[in-house]
């Protein structure tokens, strides 16, 4: 976006916020049971829309790839809403299809439409949010899975890095299957990945980050244009000839008069 706007690149990109109390407000143990799931289960999540382009497919070839596969304990959740006969409809049939292909029925469990209540528990239960999208404006589920403080694993047009998650090519089911398992593999390591999550939205995509960003760029705006009227043009006006107003009359002139 720099590079587009601007060939210097002076431009402030400051994101969305999420709510950091709905999502993060429940731990992994307590999701897991109120949703009656296994809790030694190595579970994988996505949430989002049945459209080619959000990628679900290379997900599930992932999984199917993923050397956790050959425990029993893997479950991959898929959750998003569909309607029979439409769109999101046949391209849901079509997941189900491959699904069935690569024999992943025991381990896979569509989720259907959740809510936000319903959503935020989810993350926290997930041992791992993907979100394999080929394009993807902005991640808010990307946002909203860190700061149920689950590590993400994203295409790299995501918002994900390293000490959060995995960014990975789009479309390569091999590098996600490789990023699931490392993820799953070494609980140390995903669990510091969680509080690393965690730790960055509370920065820089709570509602408050989001306001203290807004604020310095504004503080900051407000005194690069402040230094920059009185040393180009307040300063050389101040200046009084001999015999010329005085230095008080030339401030009232640069500044102008205000009435009430």
């Amino acid at each position: 976006m720099r590079s587009l706007v601007s060939e210097k690149g002076h431009i402030e990109v400051i994101p969305c916020g999420t709510d950091i109390e709905r999502f993060g407000s429940i731990d992994r143990a307590a999701a897991r049971q109120k949703l009656h799931l296994d809790p030694e289960a190595k579970i994988v999540f996505y949430a989002g829309r049945f459209d080619p382009r959000k990628g679900i497919e290379t997900l599930v070839r992932a999984v199917g790839r993923s050397e956790v596969r050959q425990s029993d304990s893997l479950q991959l959740i898929i959750a998003g809403g569909s309607r029979p006969g439409h769109k999101d409809g046949r391209e849901r049939d079509r997941i189900e299809g491959i699904v069935t292909q690569l024999g992943l029925e025991k381990q896979t469990s569509f989720a259907g439409r959740l809510d936000h209540g319903q959503l935020s528990t989810y993350y926290a239960a997930a041992d791992v949010c993907v979100v394999p999208s080929h394009y993807e404006p902005f991640g808010l589920v990307a946002i909203e899975a860190m700061a149920s403080a689950t590590p993400v694993i994203a295409s790299d047009v995501s918002v994900a890095d390293g000490e959060t998650g995995f960014l990975v090519p789009p479309k390569d089911e091999a590098a996600f299957a490789k990023a699931i398992d490392r993820v799953l593999q070494n609980q140390m390591w995903r669990e510091r990945m969680s509080e690393a999550a965690r730790r960055r939205v509370e920065t820089h995509f709570s509602w408050d980050g989001v306001a203290q960003q807004l604020d310095e760029l504004y503080v900051g705006q407000i005194d690069s244009l402040t230094q920059a009227f009185f040393s180009n043009n307040a300063v050389s006006q101040f200046r009084s000839p001999i015999g010329s107003a005085k230095p008080s009359q030339n401030l009232k002139a640069a500044m102008g008069t205000s009435k009430r």
